[in-house]
This record gives C-alpha cells, sequence and structure tokens, in this order.
C-alpha cells in the first residue's frame, strides 16, 4: 500500500494558492487511486516533489527522484482560460506523471525503459511507458477531477480543536 505526500516547491505553491486549489486533496485523490493499484499489504511512503511551470512545453516525471513538473498552465491558453479549466489540465497532466511514478515503484520500470529523445514522434507514442500512462490517463482523470471537486465540497472544520 503507498502513502503518498505532495511537496510542492514554491512556484508549485504560489500557483496552487493563486488557484485555490488545495493540496491536501490532491493528495486525498492520488492515495485513493494508488490504493486500487497497489494490493501489497506492506506501507510504502512515497514523497513526489510536484512543481508547475509555465514556460516548459511538456510535463515530465524524473524517475528515481520522484519529481513531477506539471507544464504549460497558463491563463492566455484557451483550455486553460478559467480556474475550472486550469484545474482540470493539472488533474489531466498529475494523474499522467503519476502513472510514470506508479510504473517505476509498483511495476519496477525505470529510465532504462524510455527509448525515445524527445515528445516528437512515433517512438514517444508508442514508447510501452507512454501508452500506459496515456490509458490511465484517459480512464482515470474525469473520476480523479469528479473526485476532487467532491472533496472540496466536503470540508471538515475545527477539527484541530480540543473540546472538553
Amino acid at each position: 500500500m503507498l502513502l503518498i505526500v505532495l511537496k510542492p516547491t514554491d512556484r508549485a505553491n504560489r500557483y496552487l494558492e493563486r488557484d485555490n486549489i488545495e493540496l491536501i486533496r490532491l493528495e486525498a485523490v492520488l492515495n485513493f487511486i494508488s490504493r486500487y493499484v497497489d494490493s501489497r499489504k506492506k506501507i510504502e511512503n512515497v514523497s513526489i516533489t510536484l512543481d508547475i511551470d509555465c514556460r516548459k512545453e511538456d510535463s515530465e516525471f524524473h524517475f528515481k527522484s520522484r519529481h513531477i513538473v506539471i507544464a504549460g498552465i497558463s491563463k492566455n491558453n484557451k483550455k486553460t482560460k478559467t480556474r475550472a479549466g486550469r484545474l482540470k489540465y493539472l488533474i489531466e497532466c498529475l494523474i499522467h506523471e503519476f502513472r510514470h511514478c506508479l510504473q517505476e515503484i509498483i511495476f519496477k520500470k525505470d529510465a532504462n525503459d524510455v527509448t525515445y529523445g524527445s515528445t516528437d514522434g512515433d517512438e514517444y507514442r508508442n514508447n510501452p511507458l507512454e501508452v500506459d500512462a496515456y490509458w490511465f490517463e484517459e480512464k482515470y482523470s474525469k473520476k480523479a477531477y469528479d473526485l476532487y471537486r467532491f472533496l472540496k465540497k466536503c470540508k471538515l472544520k475545527d477539527v484541530s480543536a480540543f473540546y472538553e
């Protein structure tokens, strides 16, 4: 069983605060999904560094360092003009890159299985890791988005207080 902890960079924190996206809800979504993928009884804590870089064109997952970079989120893009659009885009990319993380941890894949030099062309699209990640993104990103929205509505308040 995996216990996912997202560690955002300062840049990611600024972005998440600006768009009112809650890190704890993103972690809950990833942990929910990972429970269905990982059936092991042993608990494994997984820290994933999350960065959001609007200057990059492609999102990426760095094997071994477990570093996810979400790219291309900007207000100038037609798809990401609204907060809801940016949230949906963020979750789609996060689910795709999280699948690469699961490939490394559960399926024991590593950077040696990456056989492409760039994200343009057939080498990238036909790589088994990318085929699997796109399948996973297509199948689960809408469910992840819906789960995030549901969790956002179910806020708990004052749970840290102690009442006698």
